[in-house]
Order: C-alpha cells, then sequence, then structure tokens
C-alpha cells in the first residue's frame, strides 16, 4: 500500500465538497500515511489459525448455537427500570419553558 499523496488528498476532498490548505492537505497526506503503514503492519500479522468471529465478545466457537445463543448472558436483561421524573429531567435542562425543554428556534 502506497500513503495518499497531496494530489490525491484534494481529489478526495473536492468530491466531498471540502475546502483545505495546503497546511491541511499536508497535515492530511501525513495522518493518513500513518494509518496506512498502521494497516500494513496489521496485515503481516499470521492470522491462518484465528477463527472467524461475529461479534466482538467472541462469546462462544462458531457453530454452537444461534447468534443469540452466543450472546446469551453477555448484556443485562431489556426490562424497564425507573427513570428520571418529570422534575428531575427538566432540572438538568439548560432551558425549560412551559413544562418542557425549550430549545432555539431554527426553522421560520
Amino acid at each position: 500500500m502506497t500513503p495518499m499523496d497531496r494530489a490525491q488528498i484534494r481529489h478526495v476532498a473536492e468530491l466531498a465538497e471540502l475546502e483545505l490548505t495546503a497546511e491541511e492537505e499536508e497535515r492530511l497526506a501525513a495522518e493518513i500515511g500513518r494509518v496506512v503503514a498502521y494497516v500494513s503492519e496489521l496485515d503481516a500479522i499470521d492470522t491462518t489459525d484465528v477463527a472467524p468471529t461475529a461479534h466482538v465478545t467472541a462469546a462462544a466457537t462458531p457453530g454452537e448455537g444461534s447468534a443469540a445463543d452466543d450472546l446469551a448472558g453477555l448484556f443485562r436483561p431489556d426490562e424497564p427500570r425507573p427513570g428520571l421524573s418529570h422534575d428531575e429531567a427538566l432540572a438538568g435542562a439548560p432551558r425549560a419553558a412551559h413544562g418542557g425543554f425549550s430549545v432555539p428556534t431554527f426553522v421560520e
């Protein structure tokens, strides 16, 4: 893998409709170069004996059951719990009015 040069950075920025300064192009080229170098390091790791996983927690060996079975016991049950009272919820709001949250008008 070769790192992206400034021309490629500029091309991607144009596709994303971003305006970058020369300094930003240079910085991004260097940052992406470091990412590409790291991915190259990862690519060099021998993963021949590593089983593929469908979930980062690797709860069970693939094939022992369904995906739901593999994840059983990892998370708390999805049961209702008491929440905040109306007054507690509004107490943390930057602005409240008429018994609710007050937000700035952005559509007129």
